[in-house]
């Protein structure tokens, strides 16, 4: 008598496998992430995130409300004490709106992240891959300061955020950060992007309301200046940045890193801001019809 074959055909193999795979996805999907990884867990079936992304939420797609289109203002400048009694250092400002599209998720946003006890990271672009890949960075300068029994070089800080975000290009993250603090170098300023561009500047804004802000620090910064000055050019520039630029507003965050300190300012609205300017260049910014 014959056996009956037991041999599969290519296409239940083919279908076997990919039931497989499918399970073994799900369960990935199903458990507790490990955060210990530094990589994302990609959709089953080889759903490709940022296609899905665009084809859900991009310009082409029925949610309008809802679109991934960022708008901020964060700058940072370098500045030399004027007087004895100034601390000189770094100032660093933002805004505090968080957008999606035309409608305004967030009204306080804090931009500025901390990295270490001296150090600092701006956000601009996706909250989430802002927040989640400055996280990665503190955690490695705290590991590299219990390691190295020393405290690690914002150069060294901002080298590994770019190599990190570098491995990550095309694949639809949205990161514009600024790295600022001082060292046993001096103070320093490194502006990273998702494409793993990295510069080193004494005078940098990121965003969209970056051309407003570039606007004023242009005309009014000055390599020394007074504590007081320093601090009034970072609102104003941030002022004037979310009046021109419908993508940033809410109140102006305000850091002040010196040598020896890191000093957050009250958080300032960018209204009470508009109005201090007003009153000061003699202009009234509000429309009253006159009575015939």
């Amino acid at each position: 008598m014959e056996m009956p074959s037991l041999r599969m055909s290519a296409r239940d193999e083919s279908s076997l496998r990919d039931d497989e795979t499918f399970a073994m996805n799900k369960a990935k999907l199903m458990s507790e992430p490990n955060p210990d990884r530094l990589f994302f867990e990609l959709p089953p079936r080889g759903i490709a995130p940022k296609e899905f992304v665009n084809t859900h939420f991009g310009p082409q797609s029925g949610a309008k409300n809802l679109q991934f289109r960022k708008g901020t203002t964060t700058l940072a400048f370098i500045y030399e004490p004027k007087t004895e009694a100034d601390k000189g250092g770094i100032i660093i400002a933002v805004d505090s709106r968080a957008s999606a599209g035309e409608y305004i998720s967030s009204k306080s946003v804090m931009k500025i992240l901390d990295i270490s006890d001296n150090m600092v990271a701006t956000m601009a672009g996706g909250a989430a891959d802002c927040q989640f890949w400055t996280r990665i960075v503190a955690k490695y300068c705290s590991l590299y300061e219990l390691r190295e029994k020393s405290e690690i070089t914002v150069s060294a800080a901002s080298k590994y955020f770019a190599n990190v975000l570098y491995g990550y290009r095309g694949m639809g993250l949205s990161v514009g950060s600024m790295v600022a603090g001082y060292d046993k170098r001096g103070p320093a300023i490194f502006k990273v992007d998702s494409e793993g561009t990295r510069v080193s500047l004494r005078l940098c804004s990121v965003g969209s309301g970056s051309l407003s802000a570039y606007g004023v620090l242009d005309a009014f910064y000055q390599p020394q200046m007074t504590d007081e000055e320093a601090r009034a050019l970072g609102r104003r520039a941030i002022m004037h940045a979310t009046y021109r630029d419908a993508g940033s507003g809410g109140v102006c965050n305000l850091v002040h890193i010196t040598p020896t300190e890191k000093i957050r300012l009250p958080s300032v609205d960018v209204s009470e801001l508009l109005y201090e300017f007003a009153n000061e260049i003699g202009r009234d910014i509000a429309y009253e019809p006159q009575e015939d």
